[in-house]
């Protein structure tokens, strides 16, 4: 029997998707659970979110009580979170130190990286959240690191480029496997489904370091058709523009300016909101209670004129500029 999940529904679990912190997630959750159809068809989805509902208040109430560091979350900052995976002597390190601030532990030797290591990097106008985490593979990983993987909104998969064709590709076999055990998937491009709510899609790029792009043409190409490839040699600085527009672009989403009435926009600190926004989203981005107060809104960028005035459904595109008019 199909779920014909409703447009409230469908609202919830975006919501749900973006959440930052628990009391959010619980709230989508709830939402979640009273705007779901209730018939046949639904009845493992209703289970599995009333499951997920308990799951929280149970973590919730231990929070309370934890008096140590919580490894299984890290507080969203930024344009997007972004974990870097990989098995050891990957390279994962030399990234988060060439990219951040972060102080990185760089060293020749497997698992010198033991807990999560956030650090936040600049592109443009905006920075994006870097996770370092501690080394994957089938003989030991950190229990807590999938939970780490399954919150982010991108995954860089860093391997050693210095390796052949055939290691890589084990490799990246094997972690897909690893996370496809704990309801993981990685893909190139998440998107709204109607899937089974214990699956978490990841979307993925793989990161190849230790080479420039002339010697590693085989590695792309053989890699390159389960997800799009970056190169970089975090040593040299080969490649790390490259990341950065790739990171940002694999995060689907736009930067949004505002500006005052007769005034230059503000072009220093951009809202950034999921691709597809509407003007009505930034308003309310912006400030909630802007949107009951609001008459109308002009946009420069997307619209058929500079300053066009436009409908709140009017779809947004990166770098445009709103102009909110308020009763």
């Amino acid at each position: 029997m199909p779920a014909n999940l409703t447009a409230d529904f469908l609202k919830a679990r975006k919501e749900l998707r973006a959440a930052k912190d628990t009391q959010a997630k619980l709230a989508a959750l709830e939402k979640m659970l009273a705007t779901i159809p209730k018939h046949k068809g639904t009845d493992h989805m209703q289970a599995d979110i009333k499951r997920r509902i308990a799951k929280l208040k149970e973590e919730q109430g231990k929070s309370s009580h934890h008096k140590g560091p919580q490894l299984d979350h890290i507080e969203r900052e930024g344009a997007g979170q972004v974990v870097l995976l990989g098995p050891p002597n990957s390279g994962k390190s030399s990234l988060i130190a060439a990219l951040t601030n972060a102080h990185a532990e760089v060293a020749d030797y497997p698992y010198s990286t033991v807990l999560p290591l956030p650090g936040m990097m600049a592109f443009a106008d905006v920075q994006i959240q870097l996770v370092d985490l501690p080394p994957i593979s089938a003989e030991y990983s950190e229990p807590w690191l999938y939970s780490l993987v399954r919150q982010a909104d991108l995954c860089l998969l860093t391997l050693d480029g210095s390796l052949e064709v055939e290691e890589l590709i084990d490799a990246v076999e094997e972690i897909i496997l690893l996370l496809e055990e704990r309801h993981i998937r990685l893909v190139q491009q998440r998107e709204e489904t109607e899937e089974e709510m214990r699956v978490r899609d990841v979307p993925c790029r793989i990161v190849l370091t230790r080479g420039d792009f002339g010697e590693l043409t085989a590695q792309v190409e053989e890699l390159s058709d389960l997800f799009p490839v970056i190169v970089t040699s975090p040593v040299d600085g080969i490649g790390l523009e490259a990341l950065r527009e790739g990171v940002f672009a694999a995060l689907n989403v736009i930067r949004v300016y505002t500006k005052l009435p007769g005034k230059p926009a503000d072009m220093v600190e951009p809202y950034v909101l999921p691709a597809g926004s509407t003007a009505l989203d930034a308003v309310a981005t912006v400030h909630r209670d802007f949107v009951d107060r609001l008459k109308y809104i002009r946009v420069w960028g997307s619209g058929r004129f500079d300053g066009q005035q436009v409908p709140t459904t009017h779809e947004l595109a990166d770098k445009d500029i709103i102009e909110i008019h308020l009763s």
